[in-house]
């Protein structure tokens, strides 16, 4: 620990926020906890003259910097940056809309001190095993590398998975989850949302949960639309065919995306099978596994061209 007469920008009861590289109307107040003054000591005003705008809300900005140490990083009420750098670091952005990223090591990020309302927040999570939350406003959180737990909250937000096994929940809202390679979980939750699974060889495990969702896995995945009128999105796949779990064919719907040269004269059949099982056949080929037939009918089937 410091002396207590080291300068602020050290280390406060495990608070830490760099702010000795800033300039001098950007720092906080001589004396005051970096862990409070660095999200509301810096204003932003018009940038070639940053004297002459008054002080408001909207307009503060924060540099809040970690150590290669487990840091633990508190924003304030405006738009705050804040990076962790390396170690397994605490950062939460505060009610602004705020940049946050965890850079190396297995961090807890929260765009917001609460679930509900809040800032519009930009969460990268980095490199090591996260656990990563949006809680209010309109988020983007990419989980990056790792086996990483993103959860977006309150409001419409987009999960990416990144590398790694992930587990991503919407929770609220119409959220896009995109699954970024490996055995990720997507979970829609509330909320008409977009789920989108991968094409590599691991099986993305795809919920829509309420709401008409719409949901496009990929090779072996596995998708299941819940409650709600659900639209399955399919393609031609290299590999193993993804199934579709659940099908109602009083609500939910199968759209083809295929190639422009596969869809003039495209001849469609559903294959059964004595256990059960459905596949979708195109010219010949199957595009997917239906575990349910659930009173799909060819003619149901809904064909739209992609350029290549």
């Amino acid at each position: 620990m410091p002396d207590e007469g080291d300068s602020a920008g050290s280390e406060t009861d495990g608070f830490i926020s760099d702010v000795s590289s800033l300039p001098a109307d950007l720092a906080p107040e001589a004396g005051a906890d970096p862990a409070v003054s660095a999200g509301t000591g810096a204003v932003a005003g018009d940038p070639g003259d940053p004297g002459t705008a008054e002080e408001t809300p909207e307009q503060i900005l924060a540099a809040i910097i970690g150590t290669d140490r487990a840091d633990a990083l508190m924003g304030g009420d405006g738009a705050d940056s804040i990076d962790g750098l390396g170690g397994s670091d605490d950062l939460r952005g505060g009610l602004g809309d705020d940049t946050i990223r965890g850079g190396s090591g297995q961090d807890w990020i929260q765009g917001d001190a609460a679930y509900g309302p809040g800032g519009n927040d930009e969460i990268h999570g980095g490199s090591g095993d996260d656990s990563l939350a949006g809680q209010g406003g309109d988020d983007l959180i990419w989980g990056d590398e790792g086996d990483d737990t993103i959860l977006g909250g309150a409001g419409s937000d987009s999960l990416f998975g990144g590398a790694g096994n992930d587990w991503m929940s919407g929770n609220d809202g119409d959220d896009v989850l995109v699954s970024g390679g490996g055995s990720d979980d997507l979970d829609g939750g509330a909320g008409n949302d977009l789920l989108i699974g991968g094409d590599d060889d691991e099986t993305a495990w795809i919920h829509g949960g309420d709401g008409e969702d719409t949901l496009m896995p990929g090779a072996g995945d596995f998708a299941e639309g819940n409650a709600g009128a659900d639209q399955f999105v399919l393609k031609p796949v290299d590999g193993d065919l993804p199934t579709i779990a659940d099908f109602d064919g009083t609500e939910d719907r199968i759209i083809l995306h295929l190639p422009e040269d596969m869809t003039q004269g495209a001849q469609i059949q559903l294959v059964q099978h004595d256990d059960g099982t459905t596949l979708i056949n195109v010219n010949g080929d199957a595009v997917a596994r239906m575990l349910q037939l659930g009173g799909l009918r060819v003619e149901d089937i809904g064909i739209v061209p992609i350029r290549a």
